[in-house]
């Protein structure tokens, strides 16, 4: 019997696992750092090393997210039935090599082209899609249905932290240590992770319990996966808004390392202070997630979230204030400070509406048909930049993306559904004495 299977037997059966929650939560905190890390050297290795172009830049910045479209339905349905902690063990070490190997040939002078680094970010995709399923299966057998909210404003801080940390110690690294040594230190984190992820105990039961008597088809659980997600009447429509909202992200990120290389002349540790500081305002802004649900409920609460595309479309500002770089810098913070209310209310509503047998196929089919928003928005941004570049200039190109970008995901929440239902916390009674199934 797989991880999973083990979980959704002891959900339905009432019999809570043993701990296993901290070495869970310090996993994805090492796999987030590493994530924050190698997601800054990699492109500023294209931008710097091989000097790419505008479109290259953003292949290099679309590869990983293509891994979500290409097996992020086959993932869910493999997990479901599947040892999650050793896939994810596994899938750690195969990020670990990826990047690894681009850093030895960074330093060997082999590296000429973006191809080994475009393949290199696309083999670590398709593994960062295994860990961050594998991530959301586990966590409902972890906690308490009721208290998915706390437990995923938890990781959400964690990951804002990272991404405060991992930028700027990127930009460090690039500029004291080269490329090479930044691309290699990103590296570091996935082992680390790896370990941890190794040591997390599996549930036990009380009583021995039956296998499954039948196995489903791999393509009768991606199709069931499919359907129940889309026809759900919260989660369909949950599904739409947050493609959208990639899509505009997609082409934000795509560009805004460009505009700030290039048209404000800022150096790789000032870029990478550029991303920390947005992870500080996601930091604070996990804080106030929890208050925001209360005082609002889910669905006014991802409403409130579209602000944060509303601030991007300040950044042509830029171009015309005499201090643009601190401009930059406020409209960073300000839009990071919206992001973790999608993230957090979004997953905790998956994971409690989703059946215990249907979390991995809920959560593949919501990343498939998410994530592969990301990388359109990357690779359009991309193209978009360079061909108006010629006409526009290259700096009112890419404010203009950026601006393009916000809009869309400010657009996002109009096809939020119309009601999406509150949490509600688990009595004394039943922290106590029952693990309720995360659909409950």
């Amino acid at each position: 019997m797989g991880d999973t299977e083990v979980m959704t037997t002891l959900s339905a059966s009432g019999v809570r696992p043993r701990g296993g929650f901290g070495l869970f939560w310090a996993s994805q905190a090492a796999g987030a750092a590493g994530d924050r890390l190698s997601g800054f050297t990699a492109p500023t290795v294209a931008i710097l090393v091989l000097g790419a172009s505008d479109a290259e830049v953003g292949v290099v910045a679309a590869a990983g997210w293509l891994a979500y479209p290409a097996v992020g339905l086959l993932a869910g349905a493999l997990l479901a039935r599947a040892r999650v902690r050793r896939v994810v063990v596994g899938a750690e070490l195969v990020r670990f090599t990826a990047f690894a190997a681009i850093a030895a040939a960074v330093v060997c002078g082999w590296l000429t082209s973006v191809v080994p680094l475009v393949a290199a970010v696309a083999l670590a995709g398709v593994a960062t899609v295994f860990v961050d399923l594998g991530n959301q299966v586990q966590l409902p057998a972890l906690v308490p249905a009721g208290r998915l909210v706390g437990a995923n404003s938890r990781l959400q801080g964690t990951d804002s932290a990272s991404k405060l940390a991992g930028p700027a110690l990127g930009g460090a690294a690039v500029g004291a240590l080269g490329p090479a040594a930044a691309l290699a230190l990103g590296a570091l984190p996935f082992l680390l992770s790896a370990s941890c992820r190794a040591r997390v105990p599996a549930p036990t039961v009380a009583a021995p319990v039956a296998a499954p008597a039948g196995r489903e088809p791999v393509a009768l659980r991606v199709r069931d996966g499919l359907r129940f997600t889309c026809r759900h009447p919260v989660l369909g429509p949950l599904v739409t808004s947050g493609a959208v909202r990639a899509l505009g992200t997609g082409a934000v990120d795509a560009v805004l390392l460009l505009f700030a290389y290039r048209v404000l002349g800022m150096s790789a540790a000032g870029t990478g202070l550029l991303l920390a500081a947005g992870a500080a305002g996601a930091l604070v802004g996990v804080l106030c997630v929890g208050p925001l649900v209360n005082a609002l409920g889910p669905r006014r609460a991802l409403l409130a979230s579209v602000a944060e595309g509303l601030t991007w479309c300040a950044v042509p500002l830029c171009l015309v204030l005499p201090a643009p770089v601190p401009v930059l810098f406020a409209i960073r913070v300000l839009s990071a400070f919206w992001t973790p209310a999608w993230g957090v209310v979004g997953t905790s509503v998956r994971q409690r509406l989703a059946p215990p047998e249907r979390q991995a196929a809920v959560h593949g089919t919501t990343r498939v048909l998410v994530s592969s928003a990301i990388p359109l928005g990357s690779l359009g941004g991309g193209l978009v930049a360079g061909a108006a570049s010629g006409p526009l200039g290259p700096p009112t190109a890419l404010a203009c993306v950026i601006v393009a970008g916000g809009l869309c995901i400010a657009g996002s929440a109009l096809l939020l559904p119309s009601h999406i239902p509150a949490d509600r916390p688990n009595t004394p009674r039943e922290d106590r004495c029952t693990r309720r199934p995360a659909g409950s």
